[in-house]
C-alpha cells in the first residue's frame, strides 16, 4: 500500500479538492451537511420572489402599569456612558403580567445623571433600584452597576405608555390617548408625521387613494400626498419605576 505522503503533489492536491468540494459548491457558498437527518421529506416549493412578508407587529401594550422581568444577564455591551458622560445601563425589561407577557421593552436604558425631586439628589438609576426595594447609600458608580447587576432575572413594576418619534423631523407623540382612536374604544398604534412625506424606492412622491384607486384631491384640485406613518414604541415613562414597599 503506497502512503499518502508519497503520494505524487497532484494527486494530493486532487484529494484536497474533491474533499473541499462536498462542502462548497461552485461558487464557493458553503452547502449544509443533512446527510445526518434520513430520507428528505416532502417539501413544498419556496418561491421567495413571489413571497408574503409578515406585516404584523407584535401587539403593543397598553398604557399602565406592568410586572416585568430584568434580562437574564447584564452583559459588558450593556454599561456605557450619556453624551454627557454620566454611566447609561440597558435594562431591557420583559413583560410577565398582567398582559402582552413576553414582550420586551427594547433599548430601554436609565442613566446615573443625578438632579433634583423635593430637594433630594435622584436619579433614573437610583428610580431603578429602588423598585426591588434596594436601599442604602451609593458613592461611586462600581457599586450601582453592581446592585444593577444583582437585579438580574428578578420581577418589578413599572408605568408604560406608548411614544412615536421620526428622527428626520424630530416629530414625536408622547401619550396612548394622542393617537388616532381606532373606532372601537382604543387607539391605532401609529400616527402620521404632518411633516413627511413617504416616498418610493425611486424616490417618487407616493399619494393617497380612495377605495376605488382614485387619487385624492385636494380643494384646489392637488393630489394629496402620503405622509410617513409612525410606529408607537411602549417605554417606561419618566418616573415610572414604581417604588417596592
Amino acid at each position: 500500500m503506497v502512503s499518502t505522503l508519497t503520494k505524487p503533489v497532484g494527486e494530493l492536491e486532487q484529494m484536497v479538492l474533491d474533499i473541499f468540494s462536498t462542502a462548497t459548491t461552485k461558487e464557493g457558498n458553503y452547502i449544509a451537511d443533512l446527510s445526518g437527518l434520513g430520507a428528505p421529506q416532502a417539501f413544498e416549493p419556496l418561491d421567495l420572489d413571489s413571497y408574503k412578508d409578515n406585516q404584523d407587529r407584535p401587539a403593543l401594550p397598553k398604557k399602565g402599569r406592568y410586572t416585568v422581568q430584568a434580562p437574564d444577564t447584564f452583559p459588558k455591551e450593556a454599561f456605557g456612558r450619556t453624551k454627557g458622560g454620566a454611566l447609561s445601563i440597558q435594562i431591557d425589561p420583559k413583560i410577565v403580567a398582567p398582559t402582552n407577557e413576553g414582550y420586551t421593552l427594547r433599548f430601554t436604558k436609565i442613566s446615573g445623571k443625578t438632579y433634583k425631586r423635593g430637594g433630594a439628589t435622584v436619579s433614573q438609576i437610583g428610580d431603578y433600584l429602588r423598585a426591588f426595594g434596594v436601599r442604602g447609600k451609593f458613592t461611586d458608580e462600581q457599586a450601582q452597576a453592581d446592585a444593577v447587576e444583582q437585579t438580574a432575572n428578578r420581577t418589578y413594576e413599572v408605568d408604560i405608555d406608548w411614544r412615536a418619534y421620526n428622527k428626520n423631523t424630530g416629530y414625536s407623540v408622547e401619550g396612548m390617548e394622542r393617537f388616532p382612536s381606532d373606532g372601537n374604544g382604543g387607539h391605532l398604534p401609529w400616527i402620521e408625521d404632518p411633516n413627511d412625506i413617504r416616498r418610493d424606492e425611486a424616490g417618487e412622491v407616493m399619494y393617497q387613494k380612495d377605495a376605488d384607486g382614485n387619487f385624492v384631491v385636494d380643494a384646489a384640485g392637488e393630489k394629496v400626498p402620503q405622509k410617513v406613518r409612525l410606529y408607537a414604541n411602549a417605554q417606561v415613562v419618566m418616573g415610572g419605576f414604581v417604588p417596592a414597599l
